[in-house]
């Protein structure tokens, strides 16, 4: 057993900006929540967290505010990040302060946004802090042969962006953010129905929608989805109905926009390892990727095989918890260098 199992569990934190998930070595996936904080109407005292928020605001919409304190994976209110991070490390480990833990940012972070990142861990109480892009994790998550020689490809498609990352012998190739994600499908929805029906509705009746009739592929067959909501102009409930092909329709451009950044890493890729990928194919993780038909649209615009992770939402989370466990092997792919407690 090595020494540090006995100081404390590793942490891998998936910190989005809808939703955490953190990983615990030895327990798997523990912590699953929205990236949430409630805090009282004029924001100055925090009322509580996570899913407990999520609830709470939906009870007491007056009386309490929400904040994410992320946007696009990252910090945008640097208080409110710091109290989510502590909230959900103690709830993950009662040994959070001799932790080490390892953070999935963006790719393409900044040295001030890095080092906001680490100082937010190291002050939640972890002993040591390090920052993995996502598609890196996701890779490491879904077993990919990251250290051999030759190329694996990996997308994570999280709410609000879209990651890509090839890796070959232990070391990054070539990465990039697109500011697209989950979130802009939903977005696209909306003003469509707002548009189109003069409508007003909820965004959990919009997510619903996606999950419903949501495709990036032509559907062989229609579908159709009653919403009610209230009119823009009038106030009054309204009733209507969105097809199937019309959603289909709605979402292509910011699935062009997807796939625009997935074929630009391609294009600045070596050629031996395009092969390597044109043959073992692509990873998709996120929870945008479940989206139906997805896989085989971009498969069909790339001619490359893709292949969606058993676990979406959670690969990331996994392959941050493996890097914890083992960063001496990671030292290539850590984004930021070791910050310990008590060191800047």
């Amino acid at each position: 057993m090595r020494l540090f199992s006995s100081l404390g569990r590793d942490l891998g934190i998936d910190i989005g900006t809808f939703h955490t998930h953190i990983y615990v070595e030895g327990r798997g996936v523990v912590v699953s929540e929205p990236s949430l904080v409630a805090t009282d109407a004029k924001q100055e005292t925090i009322v509580t967290v996570g899913e407990d928020a999520h609830r709470l605001l939906l009870r007491n919409p007056e009386t309490l505010a929400p904040m994410s304190p992320l946007k696009e994976g990252f910090i945008v209110d640097y208080r409110i990040v710091l109290s989510m991070l502590k909230y959900f490390m103690n709830k993950a480990s009662k040994a959070v302060r001799r932790s080490r833990v390892v953070m999935a940012v963006p790719c393409g972070i900044t040295d001030v946004e890095r080092k906001a990142m680490t100082d937010a861990i190291i002050q939640a109480g972890a002993r040591e802090a390090y920052l993995l892009e996502s598609p890196v994790a996701a890779a490491l998550g879904a077993n990919l042969p990251i250290f051999e020689a030759r190329g694996s490809m990996a997308v994570d498609i999280g709410g609000s962006t879209t990651d890509v990352a090839i890796v070959s012998m232990g070391g990054k190739v070539a990465s990039a953010t697109s500011r697209v994600g989950g979130n802009e499908l939903n977005e696209a929805i909306y003003h469509y129905i707002r548009t189109e029906f003069s409508i007003m509705v909820s965004d959990e009746t919009v997510e619903d929608i996606k999950r419903t009739l949501g495709t990036a592929i032509a559907p062989a067959t229609e579908g159709e989805y009653t919403i009610v909501g209230r009119h823009a102009e009038t106030g009054l409930t309204k009733r209507c109905m969105i097809r199937k092909s019309e959603v289909y329709e709605i979402l292509r451009q910011p699935i062009s926009d997807m796939l625009a950044v997935i074929r630009s890493i391609l294009e600045r890729t070596p050629p031996e390892l395009v092969a390597d990928i044109m043959e073992t194919g692509m990873l998709l993780t996120g929870g945008t990727a479940l989206l139906e038909g997805l896989d085989r649209h971009i498969q069909g615009e790339l001619g490359i095989p893709v292949r969606i992770a058993d676990v979406p939402d959670h690969t990331v989370a996994l392959g941050l918890g493996r890097a914890a466990a083992d960063v001496q092997r990671m030292e290539r792919l850590l984004v930021a260098s070791k910050l310990r407690k008590g060191r800047s």
